[in-house]
């Protein structure tokens, strides 16, 4: 990875800056200039981090570097929750632009969407999950669409405006059930019709993705192992779904994803 090197090569530089700086009369001063070497590193990169999501506004969010460094920043997150993933279907992933309907278990999933798809795109999500300052810093770094759902007046200027982004070409991420209902079902529990207008306002094709295991995530340790299974259904051109109201379009989706759990 990416980051990986990085982190490596500035490591092993500033080892060696410190090897010629730092007088090494004994063994022991090896330990001294390998751990501030690791440090300023540690250092260097947090910085850039903050740098990062604070220089990358929310403007153009489907910027080719920006989300070169994303991926690689989620993967390392992914890595870290000892998050491992395997995707089924990734000829289905279309080249024009799409919405992403999917079943949801874990605050995790959109990272692992993102991750599976392998494209430039962005979520909407609720708002609660962006509470916490940093959270809010990469929701605008990411893109991402907040929903306030106890503010009919501020959720509906939301989804107005990832109408917007979607027509200007922006695919997107959305769990339609509204948040996580049930952890204990990998189904999807619920269904918000609204969520649909998001294609039905934009003619952008549906992608139907079903996880499986996701659900255990926030059941195990961070260090153990948790295994997820991403299958990405044939997408819906928005011609098969002309005369379907939202509810029709939804209880089609949900059969898909549901299915999918199920049989996968």
């Amino acid at each position: 990875m990416f980051f990986i090197l990085i982190f490596i090569l500035l490591t092993v530089g500033f080892s060696f800056l410190y090897y010629f700086v730092i007088p090494t009369p004994s063994p022991w001063f090896i330990i001294l200039w390998v751990f501030l070497a690791l440090l300023t590193t540690i250092l260097i990169v947090v910085i850039w981090f903050l740098l990062f999501i604070k220089l990358c506004p929310r403007n153009k969010p489907d910027g080719k570097i920006r989300h070169f460094v994303l991926r690689d920043l989620v993967s390392l997150f992914v890595r870290f929750y000892h998050v491992k993933y395997e995707v089924v279907g990734k000829e289905n992933i279309p080249s024009e632009t799409f919405v992403v309907y999917a079943n949801h278990k874990s605050n995790m999933d959109p990272l692992i969407l993102y991750l599976a798809l392998k494209t430039r795109l962005t979520a909407v999500g609720k708002s609660t999950l962006f509470k916490h300052p940093v959270m809010n810093n990469i929701k605008d770094t990411f893109g991402a669409i907040s929903i306030d759902r106890d503010n009919d007046r501020e959720a509906l200027k939301q989804i107005i405006f990832a109408i917007k982004e979607i027509k200007d070409g922006l695919s997107m991420i959305i769990f339609p059930e509204g948040g996580i209902k049930d952890r204990n079902d990998e189904e999807m529990a619920s269904l918000r019709a609204g969520a649909y207008k998001l294609v039905t306002k934009t003619n952008a094709t549906i992608l139907p993705v079903s996880i499986i295991g996701s659900s255990e995530i926030s059941k195990k340790k961070r260090y153990k192992r948790k295994n997820v299974k991403i299958i990405i259904h044939n997408p819906i051109k928005n011609e098969e779904i002309k005369g379907k109201n939202t509810n029709e379009i939804g209880l089609l989706v949900e059969q898909i994803i549901n299915d999918g759990v199920k049989n996968g």
